[in-house]
């Protein structure tokens, strides 16, 4: 287990540094660096001498290079204090193996206490102009709109895709939002079918005049969502006036066409057009034209302030695997990260599922690749383009601990191992206690954790929040990518074919007989197993993207468990559910946690084996949403039981049990299991098929309470033992879901969820905490001004 260390002032952890004694009021480390220090000096003070003759370091990499020679025969903790200041990199730190230390004597990487070192890729924009007519631009723009140089960005990189004002993202002039003229074509466009991979996903049709053959083309993007859990930033190749016809130069996830309404991301279509003259019409916006070598900006100012570009993606990257080792024991504490770039797709990328992130992609600021028993603590990640943390690869007993990630463009954290095969070595880490929230703000199929083909993990009291998509998801390769026979970026691209045994690929799968036979020869390499999922505090997820879950498991190995997890206010208007498990799984266990207040679903369970034990939900309820002039709704159900096959061929839900839960529901109009059209009729699906009994079912608005309800499923062969009756909740509509005495819960089994261990513990900074109120508010997290929110979600009641 990974051990802990506690910093004291006046001496730390009473050692004796680089033969210099305590002095009181001081605080104590082998190497320091400062804003104003020169790696020309020892780096052993914590400020310049009066002689200014010696003094710490300039910079992180100088400090790198001493601790390798102090290290030697130091059998102990080794410490570098960072002080407070703006530290702009100009090319990624990398880290080695040679940087690590013995075992068990980890090496801090710290910020000096109470001061925030922070680090960015800072390229100033000077030598602004406001010109009084510039060609192309919208009417409304034209005098306010302000030009500057390209300045000289660090070697190999041409462009870049944001832009900060004073510290703040602004936004890239765009297009409203458009429709495709075609239905998609190809596959069933949602990852299951390889026809997807083998259709054309680099062709869009448009309307007349959304598009343009721009002079500057290379620079234009479309920001397009193919389907409603999947956007994709790709460039423009050659766009036909005539033909209305456009080709992308990187292929989208699926094929590119219209889609439903309820799926869009914009109110009027789900492409749009990016960073061309034509759409900069509002303050705020800007353009980047490199074959000009022109920055066009309209400042919400009215005049620019400190103008900015990113230089980098990725800030630090500790790396085993180019040498072919492994990095130990390295922690960096209390750094802040900012301002970094949003990352290009590529034609080598290799998207994990439905490319939510990039395999093996050096696309976070802070980037662990082949590492053991290293440390990310009390750090800040905020105001980026990019993601925040990721593991790639080799990847055992790290912990990610205390942070606070926000206002990204990308992922907050991400595990990634090796794609299917026998290299099972992504495994055992720590992800606690982290607040996460407003990531995925320019890649919306972000997600806040990820997980994938990494098992053994505990992902603990995280606060999740204000994201686009999922908050946290588990994630394998679904067994159709193991038989696909043509180039596909989603998954494919991962596998480890010869570590795979031949009877498990380049199967046919035509019958459900041959599916199921086929997901028991892919099931071993599903490496995503074993996870602990518990206590984290999840709300207002799912606000943007159509089709996805606060919780989600899908196409991983056994022994998964969702533990004590509170699950809240899910407002969007997509087809959002508390927790689910997809595709291909089994032997999941979903126990303990509390759903409450959900547009669209509480826990959806396919397959077999994902067991649903003593759980509250809670005030789950409908969508509505206008498709083309009709109304509809989705709904998914209290409880989902539905498989990944047509409905008159679904297996039976074997040896799933559904017990000792609580169901209580406050919109009449809803049954409290998800209903599909069976033979012509709406029906709740898959009772009979699922060990269904002693749950208790509340119906507020019913006169007989939810009796009828009952007694119509013990009519089906389940819930002999279930009870309909108030469970005399403490106070739900305050968020206290305690049982007052005398609960007729207890009578079906029931046991208190303790929801006093759920979301951030007090070891979480206060600091943090206090700036995150400061942005959003002293009560964005309050159970009132969260009811205030969903109030104006739409249902039928």
């Amino acid at each position: 287990m990974y051990r802990f260390f506690i910093i004291f002032p006046l001496l730390l952890l009473s050692l004796t540094i680089s033969g210099q004694n305590a002095t009181s009021g001081e605080y104590f480390a082998d190497f320091y660096v400062a804003t104003d220090g020169n790696d020309g000096w020892s780096g052993t003070l914590a400020e310049p001498n009066k002689d200014g003759t010696d003094g710490p370091f300039a910079t992180i990499s100088r400090a790198k290079e001493a601790v390798r020679v102090f290290k030697h025969n130091k059998y102990r903790d080794i410490y570098v204090m960072i002080r407070g200041g703006e530290y702009t990199l100009s090319k990624t730190v990398t880290f080695t193996a040679n940087d690590g230390h013995y075992d068990s004597y980890p090496i801090h990487y710290m910020a000096y206490p109470d001061e925030e070192p922070v680090f960015n890729s800072d390229v100033p924009v000077e030598g602004w102009t406001l010109p009084k007519r510039i060609a192309g631009l919208p009417e409304q723009a034209r005098g306010h709109v302000w030009v500057a140089p390209i300045p000289e960005l660090p070697e190999g990189k041409r462009s870049f895709n944001v832009l900060y004002d004073d510290g703040v993202m602004q936004t890239r002039a765009h297009s409203a939002g458009f429709e495709p003229r075609e239905s998609v074509k190809g596959g069933d466009f949602g990852g299951v079918d390889p026809g997807s991979a083998s259709s054309d996903r680099n062709l869009l049709y448009f309307n007349k005049g959304e598009l343009r053959s721009w002079d500057n083309l290379e620079d234009v993007e479309i920001f397009v969502e193919p389907i409603g859990y999947v956007s994709n930033y790709l460039p423009l190749d050659h766009v036909d006036e005539e033909r209305l016809e456009a080709r992308t130069s990187i292929p989208a996830t699926y094929p590119i066409g219209r889609i439903t309404r309820r799926s869009y991301m914009f109110p009027d279509g789900n492409y749009r057009v990016e960073n061309a003259l034509t759409y900069l019409d509002e303050p705020g916006e800007w353009v980047v034209n490199t074959r000009e070598g022109k920055i066009y900006y309209w400042p919400v100012s009215g005049k620019p302030g400190k103008v900015v570009v990113p230089g980098l993606i990725q800030y630090f990257f500790v790396d085993g695997h180019e040498e072919g080792s492994v990095v130990r024991d390295i922690s960096f504490e209390g750094l802040c990260f900012t301002r970094a770039d949003r990352e290009n797709l590529s034609v080598d990328d290799i998207g994990l599922q439905h490319d939510w992130d990039m395999w093996n992609k050096a696309n976070a600021m802070m980037r662990f690749r082949d590492v053991e028993y290293c440390a990310v603590k009390r750090c800040r990640f905020t105001e980026s383009g990019s993601a925040g943390v990721r593991f790639d690869l080799h990847a055992q007993f790290n912990v990610i601990q205390d942070n606070l990630i926000e206002n990204l463009g990308g992922t907050g954290i991400l595990l990634c191992g090796y794609g299917p095969g026998k290299k099972n070595v992504n495994l055992c880490n720590r992800i606690i206690n982290n607040h996460i929230h407003h990531c995925g703000r320019l890649l919306c199929q972000s997600i806040g954790i990820m997980v994938w083909q990494s098992g053994e993990n505990i992902i603990k009291n995280n606060k999740l929040h204000d994201l686009p998509y999922d908050a946290i998801a588990l994630s394998g390769v679904r067994p159709m990518h193991m038989n696909m026979t043509v180039d596909n970026r989603e998954s494919e691209g991962t596998l480890r074919r010869f570590d795979i045994d031949s009877e498990a690929q380049y199967q046919k799968t035509g019958s459900r007989k041959e599916v199921m036979e086929h997901y028991f020869k892919v099931a071993p390499y599903s490496l995503t197993r074993n996870n602990r999922v518990e206590d984290n505090d999840i709300f207002c997820t799912m606000s943007r993207m159509h089709d996805g879950n606060a919780i989600y498991l899908s196409d991983v190995g056994f022994g998964n468990v969702i533990r004590r997890n509170y699950v809240h206010h899910l407002h969007g208007q997509g087809m959002a559910q508390a927790i689910r498990t997809d595709a291909f799984i089994k032997e999941t266990e979903i126990t303990e946690n509390v759903i409450y207040n959900c547009n669209g679903g509480g826990i959806n369970v396919k397959y077999f084996e994902n067991n649903v034990h003593n759980n509250i939900i809670a005030d789950i309820h409908d969508v509505i949403f206008e498709d083309r002039g009709k109304t509809d709704t989705t709904y998914i159900g209290f409880l989902s039981l539905l498989e990944v096959y047509a409905r008159e061929e679904m297996p039976p839900h074997k040896n799933l049990e559904v017990s000792h839960n609580i169901f209580y529901k406050t919109h009449r109009h809803l049954p409290f299991y998800r209903p599909s059209i069976v033979g012509g009729k709406k029906v709740e699906t898959g009772l009979e098929k699922t060990d269904i009994d002693s749950n208790l079912y509340f119906d507020v608005g019913a006169e007989d309470k939810g009796e009828s309800s009952l007694k119509a499923y013990q009519r089906r062969g389940v819930d002999a033992s279930s009870i309909a009756a108030d469970p005399m909740f403490v106070d739900m509509k305050n968020g206290d879901f305690g049982l007052k005495e005398g609960s007729p819960a207890y009578k079906i089994g029931f046991k208190d969820i303790d929801m006093s261990r759920i979301g951030l513990t007090e070891d979480f900074p206060e600091k943090y905490s206090e700036a995150v109120k400061r942005q959003l508010g002293d009560d964005y997290d309050s159970f009132r001004h969260l009811e205030e929110i969903c109030a104006g979600a739409a249902t039928l009641d």
